[in-house]
């Protein structure tokens, strides 16, 4: 009995280890980084590292949740194509920005930037899908004491050498994903009833999850890096920190969310939907109630941990939205994965437009200057009326006729 309860609970444990960890090199970049740099210099940073996480969007979309709903490529041309497509619409967007809001030489730190995060992600997403939790989390510190060693042991001057340093040290990723790319290739002879991933699949379900995921990168990244290119980028790199100690929750509950997924996905549509149901309200009330707890914790730990965290210079952060927010960014994390086990982003896509376009009314009808505050309230109402909206759609969802279970 015991040797059952361990392997039920070790999956999801050792999922969410790994997922602590990779979130901790993150926060110990935003520490390293805010300390580095000077305050406008971090500012400028961030809205650097907000591309990344628009990246950070289209790599999950077409690449990372397919995969996990597949768990496999049809062949080798079928990944490489998969992964062409993210890092070009990638550096698009960045030269897009580049040119607007940076004229003149181009920022190479930037595309240095993509390349080596998409590198880094691929190597994750290909492990993730093996559950091979154990290389995972070894990489993970490596990465963290990577960071630390760079931009706290070599001090970079500017921001421009900052970034390039973060992207140098993700480079030998890509030697690892050359050694376990076959792992996520359909074996041959592939069985009667295989259905591996094609490009087709990939680009159909991505641009609906891609965009989904735009509309709440608006909300986040969006905003940091309107505020970071903003004369006053000093609000950027508080509006990150603020989101920064969201990240332990938010990929808490993402490695909860994708460890489920398969399952979900292969029961949503099935005869064991109502199992499937259960488990997924049952994960959503968990991570509701995890998120509301870390919120009230940040709220009060909040004011000290920044100065300990990020230094003296951001001492006078107010932490009173901890309180509220985090639960409402917590449950529009868990409901998504629904909607992406129903194989419904047409309808999360939606369900994202509306709170996109409730942030963006209050944005506007903001008195300037903007200020982080402004933003976070704005945040919080949108991702409230995102919520809302998911939590019906889902409801029609449950009660409606059963479909075929598929990627599209």
């Amino acid at each position: 009995m015991a040797s059952g309860i361990r392997k039920r609970l070790g999956g999801p444990i050792y999922a969410v280890a790994d997922q602590c960890i990779y979130s901790a090199s993150q926060l110990l970049l935003s520490f390293a980084l805010a300390r580095a740099l000077s305050p406008s210099d971090f500012g400028i940073a961030s809205a650097f590292l907000a591309i990344v996480s628009f990246q950070y969007i289209l790599h999950t979309a077409v690449v990372h949740e397919p995969l996990l709903i597949k768990r496999h490529y049809a062949d080798r041309s079928a990944a490489w194509w998969s992964w062409a497509l993210v890092l070009a619409v990638s550096l698009a967007g960045f030269l897009a920005w580049q040119f607007t809001s940076f004229p003149g030489s181009l920022r190479w730190a930037g595309v240095a930037l993509i390349v080596g995060y998409e590198i880094f992600w691929l190597f994750r997403s290909v492990l993730l899908v093996g559950r091979r939790y154990l290389v995972l989390c070894i990489s993970g510190i490596l990465i963290s004491i990577g960071y630390v060693a760079v931009l706290i042991g070599l001090k970079p001057a500017t921001w421009t050498q900052a970034l390039l340093w973060i992207a140098v040290i993700q480079l030998p990723f890509a030697l690892l994903i050359a050694r376990t790319l076959k792992s996520v290739i359909a074996p041959l002879p592939a069985p009667a009833d295989a259905q591996a991933l094609t490009v087709k699949e990939a680009a159909s379900y991505g641009w609906k999850a891609s965009l989904s995921q735009l509309m709440s990168w608006i909300m986040t990244g969006g905003a940091i890096l309107l505020l970071g290119s903003s004369a006053d980028s000093v609000q950027g790199g508080l509006l990150k920190i603020y989101i920064t100690f969201l990240l332990p929750m938010q990929y808490v509950l993402l490695a909860l969310g994708y460890y489920i997924l398969p399952k979900l996905a292969a029961s949503w549509n099935s005869e064991g939907r109502r199992d499937a149901f259960h488990l997924f309200i049952k994960f959503v009330i968990f991570g509701f109630m995890v998120a509301e707890i870390g919120g009230v914790l940040l709220g009060l730990l909040g004011p000290y941990l920044v100065v300990l965290a990020f230094g003296k210079n951001y001492g006078g952060m107010d932490f009173s939205p901890f309180f509220y927010a985090p639960a409402i960014f917590g449950l529009t994390m868990c409901l998504r994965t629904g909607f992406r086990a129903a194989a419904r982003p047409g309808a999360l896509l939606w369900c994202s437009i509306f709170g996109a376009l409730v942030f963006a009314a209050c944005m506007l009808v903001a008195k300037p200057p903007i200020s982080y505050i402004q933003t976070i309230n704005a945040m919080t109402l949108g991702f409230a009326c995102m919520a809302a909206m998911m939590i019906g759609w889902l409801f029609v969802i449950m009660r409606g006729p059963r479909a075929a279970a598929q990627v599209r």
